[in-house]
């Protein structure tokens, strides 16, 4: 399928360009990605866009209810419930940290949903006894007002968007026409859950594994979430429960959200970072020395090295020494390889390649029917699991993972070769791409017959000045975020890691790596497009 992107080029600016709720932010030149981590006023003042993971909890919680509207002109029918939570300024970090890590919260769509009902209709607010309630102070009243002309906090309508202003963006955003209306969201919700399961049990058949061949799952054994990091928090919550108060294993080097949530919600985490096999032959002397774990969580493959994990290995380690296994397979995506198998839990970010257009985010965790514990982890999460993944949200995430299938292929094809030119470059001294990496052994035990090695790769060159030449001069979307339908180009370690590069070095991630997500663009177009950054590092 033709693809093509002008990749925005300003600050701040959304990627994609003019889509109102999109996931990535645009960071053109390396040095605006450094200032962005240092907080130069040049950079922050134009952030307008991005993951949307900034809130705040403490002493006191407002629960708010939004209206319930119906009319000729707005056929969409829905409500919505949510929690806003008052803190001192001091407590701000821990808010920020758990907003960050947990990936719960409200998302743009509905914060945006939300304002619009206030704003027609008034919200039924708790009362504080101030703003126009007529109660003397210390006595009951309704408990309950309206925001009007009587109340300083009602919402300022001039403040949101104009209805032409929505009418464009539904328009740029939905394109075909091809959206539902809220009223099916549990409609779409259910079909997001029977595509997942169905195409895990399609991989199932086309694994090559040994064990792949089991009960199929259903769709009830897939829960959906706000954000990946949800799917991955919910995991870690649910191992905690049923598992007991015990220590987990981050095994290889992950998502840098990923090892915080284990690090700072519960006992705390044993870390392997290099994910090779010397880091599984310490995984064994630890369980061998009777020191018992919750879980084991790693990436299918590792982001941003690409590392595949020794599942078959941990999974007998689990099965002897009983512990949980987590693998968020987001990178290799269930359609190149089946990991089930070897998981209790599988997390998925479904903003990434599932999603595709990046004006989206959710995510998914799915249970392994033919797990030991099983049963035990299924009665936890059904106590636990609450679903706030927004209606228009999921509504959005079915429409765009309609043709999942279909790109995912293609983008397989196109970034085996940009991986090939990588690794023919004199400019470049390491290829990180499952095909190319000592774990491919590993990848290859879980890859489905007719998958592929996903579209992520990192690069680094021989010099940091010939990394940032290039990243400044290459024509593509430069953000955060991966598994776009446009090629989207980061200086990872400088965006996930700017506090701890000597750290992050430490286990393999070069300061200066470049990391690459292929998306739909023509082959030929795209190797040109890197040909071409490259040529400039010539001439520098």
């Amino acid at each position: 399928m033709p693809f093509s992107l002008l990749p925005p080029v300003e600050v701040g600016s959304p990627i994609p360009a003019n889509t109102p709720h999109a996931v990535s932010v645009t960071l053109p030149t390396w040095a605006a990605n450094v200032a962005y981590e240092e907080g130069e006023e040049w950079v922050a003042s134009k952030m307008t866009s991005g993951y949307p993971r900034t809130n705040k909890p403490s002493l006191r919680i407002l629960q708010l209810s939004t209206p319930h509207i119906l009319s000729d002109e707005d056929n969409e029918s829905a409500d919505a419930q949510f929690s806003v939570i008052l803190f001192s300024k001091d407590e701000f970090p821990l808010a920020k940290a758990y907003w960050q890590h947990s990936g719960e919260g409200i998302s743009s769509r509905m914060a945006e949903f939300c304002l619009d009902r206030f704003a027609t209709a008034g919200a039924n607010i708790p009362c504080g006894h101030s703003n126009g309630c007529t109660s003397k102070p210390g006595s009951k009243c309704g408990g309950f007002h309206k925001p009007g002309n009587n109340r300083e906090s009602s919402v300022d309508k001039s403040e949101l968007p104009s209805k032409d202003d929505k009418d464009t963006n539904v328009f740029l955003e939905e394109r075909f026409g091809r959206n539902l209306d809220l009223s099916f969201a549990a409609e779409a919700k259910l079909a997001l859950r029977r595509r997942i399961s169905g195409k895990i049990n399609e991989s199932s058949h086309d694994a090559s594994s040994s064990i792949s061949h089991t009960a199929e799952i259903s769709e009830n054994d897939v829960y959906l979430y706000p954000t990946g990091m949800a799917s991955i928090f919910s995991a870690h919550r649910a191992a905690l429960e049923a598992g007991g108060n015990l220590k987990s294993v981050c095994y290889g080097f992950p998502y840098v959200d990923t090892k915080n949530i284990l690090t700072k919600f519960g006992p705390g985490l044993y870390f392997f970072g290099h994910g090779d096999d010397q880091s599984f032959e310490q995984l064994k002397t630890l369980l061998e020395s009777g020191e018992k774990i919750l879980a084991v969580f790693c990436e299918f493959p590792s982001n941003p090295l690409l590392k595949a994990p020794d599942l078959v290995g941990i999974k007998k380690l689990a099965d002897q020494y009983e512990f949980f296994v987590v693998v968020d397979e987001t990178v290799g995506n269930f359609l190149n390889i089946h990991v089930l198998p070897y998981a209790d839990m599988v997390a998925s970010s479904l903003t990434k390649v599932f999603s595709g257009d990046s004006n989206v985010m959710g995510g998914s965790l799915v249970l392994n029917p033919n797990g030991k514990r099983y049963n035990l982890l299924k009665d936890t999460l059904n106590k636990q699991y609450e679903d706030i993944f927004w209606a228009e949200d999921a509504i959005y995430m079915e429409r765009n993972s309609r043709d999942f299938a279909e790109r995912s292929t293609k983008i397989n094809d196109t970034a085996e070769a940009v991986a090939e030119l990588f690794k023919e470059s004199p400019l470049i001294k390491d290829v990180f791409y499952p095909k190319f990496n000592p774990s491919r052994k590993y990848y290859d035990c879980c890859k489905v017959k007719n998958g592929g090695y996903g579209g992520l790769l990192s690069i680094v060159f021989n010099s940091p000045k010939e990394a940032q030449v290039f990243y400044d001069a290459v024509v593509t979307a430069k953000g955060p975020s991966l598994g776009t339908n446009f090629t989207l180009t980061s200086p990872y370690a400088i965006l996930a890691h700017f506090s701890e590069l000597d750290w992050a070095e430490s286990f393999g991630v070069d300061r200066n790596l470049v990391r690459i997500s292929v998306g739909l663009e023509e082959k030929e177009d795209l190797l040109n497009t890197f040909r071409a950054g490259l040529a400039v590092c010539n001439t520098k």
